[in-house]
């Protein structure tokens, strides 16, 4: 049986490696096998202990100074050599045959998500997948910073095409009325709206009206799950989320492989 493949993606800082681990934990305390996997070859630190890390193969240092590049291009280049290391990947955790995968992504999201690196590294690794995408709740206070990270989120989902799962991280920074306001914009969407029309600048305010209203017209990927690592409040909910979903995907490629036959 194939592992359940999990993939963190968000902005830098909307607490990536902070879920990896809490996830982690969770599952274990579960009694699930689940190992992790560290993608971004220019972390410097991480709060967990990857099970397989590709700063063993590649050196974020070592790629600057061969190819004469600075921070930035750098990082750009040894992303760019992610899909080399694809095959032994693979491999590794294929024999490590776990329940579940934790696929710790680069920091700088866009260089993995909008780059041809990041969907093949996704495709290549195999099925059943999905991605969580981090929105930090302390950037989706505001109506029209909301509305941008449903569009991200969305432009993620395009990209790899695979189910998702949105969390909203760090919700322990948000005084509870807060909380609460940012969960009713996604559960009714009359809400958002209204907070929207209440946007001082004109140009925001439109902007992000005719974004909302194109991706109800798409259909917003996924479910919202309100997370905080710091007092693990939610991480047990976010992993029925996760179960259901791989199980729902699941019955769907059996109905597939049923109906091929």
């Amino acid at each position: 049986m194939m592992a359940n493949l999990i993939y963190l993606l968000g902005p830098a800082g909307s607490g990536k490696s902070t879920l990896t681990l809490g996830l982690l934990d969770t599952f274990e305390s579960m009694d699930l096998d689940c190992i992790t996997v560290n993608l971004d070859p220019g972390a410097e630190w991480l709060p967990y202990t990857p099970d397989v890390d590709i700063r063993k193969d590649i050196s974020l240092t070592e790629v600057m100074r061969i190819y004469r590049l600075g921070p930035n291009g750098g990082l750009v280049a040894a992303i760019d050599m992610l899909a080399n290391h694809l095959p032994k990947l693979r491999e590794i955790i294929g024999g490590m045959n776990p329940d579940y995968v934790l696929v710790d992504t680069p920091g700088q999201m866009e260089l993995f998500a909008f780059r041809e690196t990041g969907p093949a590294i996704v495709k290549g690794l195999g099925e059943p997948r999905l991605t969580l995408f981090l929105a930090d709740s302390f950037l989706s206070r505001s109506p029209c910073s909301f509305v941008s990270l449903l569009m991200l989120s969305t432009s993620v989902f395009v990209r790899f095409r695979t189910p998702q799962i949105i969390v909203l991280s760090k919700t322990d920074l948000l005084p509870p009325d807060e909380l609460e306001r940012i969960l009713g914009w996604w559960e009714e969407r009359e809400n958002l709206v209204e907070a929207l029309q209440e946007e001082p600048q004109p140009l925001s305010r439109e902007t992000s009206l005719s974004l909302l209203q194109a991706l109800q017209g798409s259909g917003l990927p996924g479910e919202l799950v309100p997370v905080s690592c710091n007092t693990g409040q939610g991480l047990t909910e976010l992993v029925s989320v996760i179960e259901r979903a791989f199980s729902t995907e699941t019955e769907l490629d059996l109905g597939k492989e049923t109906e091929i036959v």
